[in-house]
């Protein structure tokens, strides 16, 4: 009897093959879903300080979209599309814009697609580990400003005498300064947000005066489980934090690095609605 039971060895090896390779499609077919349909996560927020005639602001922000050959002009397009719709009073992009090399970016015209961002102060970008290139950075930071983005290497800005921007040049770059550095004269009254590509130093930002932080690179992990070694590694790997006075907003970002497959993090853009105080 035990006989008529037997499955002969070359039918269990081709059907445990037949399952193998559903399950790789399946994995593979969810994961490109996850890294090309993002999805919008929105967070709101109050600063306790005044910030002039403005007592609220839109942010849109995203981070990591390492625009290359995979990560296409196509999904420039869906980027601009979505941050259109939320009709951002400003737009923020915490870095790795390109997937290190900006030839992509314009033989396939991705700069054309990204001057077409509407918001009302405009749209800020400081750099990633990723955003460089075999030329020098001056020429990649003026490929970025022709798409109407306004780089901030290790600057700030004043908007609408309203609130103060800070954009720090990455953690790799050895000539970075010191957040101190960086606010040492910016008015510490008013509300202060700062883009850093890499959420690290939480505390010397919430030391020296930083009201809202956004950041990227994490990734979340990207691919399980990736996801359990960026939550050990950094403090906050994704979502939203908050230490005393300073917000921190970390993107699990819009593009990809390596394959286009997110598997337990999905591609996202960030909505960020802050309230200030009232002028008194």
């Amino acid at each position: 009897m035990l006989g008529l039971f037997k499955v002969p060895r070359h039918h269990l090896k081709k059907r445990a093959g037949i399952v193998t390779l559903i399950i790789v499609i399946s994995l593979v077919s969810f994961g490109s879903y996850n890294a090309y349909s993002p999805i919008v996560n929105r967070y709101e927020m109050n600063i306790n300080k005044p910030a002039g005639d403005i007592s609220e602001l839109n942010i849109v922000m995203a981070s990591d979209m390492h625009f290359g050959l995979l990560s296409n002009r196509e999904h420039a397009e869906r980027l601009v599309k979505e941050i259109n719709v939320l009709q951002p009073d400003i737009v923020l992009f915490p870095g790795d814009v390109f997937d290190d090399d900006v030839e992509q970016y314009i033989q396939q015209g991705i700069d054309e697609v990204m001057a077409g961002i509407q918001s009302t102060y405009g749209v800020y970008v400081s750099l990633g580990n990723h955003d460089k290139h075999e030329g020098t950075m001056e020429h990649l930071i003026k490929v970025l400003e022709d798409s109407n983005l306004e780089v901030l290497y290790d600057e700030t800005v004043m908007i609408e005498d309203s609130f103060t921007l800070v954009g720090r040049k990455d953690l790799t770059d050895r000539n970075r300064l010191q957040v101190s550095a960086l606010v040492d004269k910016v008015d510490m009254s008013k509300p202060i947000i700062m883009l850093d590509h890499q959420p690290y130093e939480l505390d010397i930002a919430q030391q020296n005066g930083i009201d809202l932080l956004v950041a990227g690179h994490t990734h979340r992990g990207q691919v399980f489980p990736g996801n359990l070694f960026t939550s050990r590694i950094f403090e906050i790997d994704w979502g939203h934090l908050q230490k005393e006075q300073l917000h921190t907003v970390v993107s699990s970002g819009y593009g990809f690095w390596g394959p286009p497959i997110r598997i337990g993090s999905r591609a996202e853009i960030v909505q960020i609605t802050v309230r200030f105080n009232k002028q008194s």
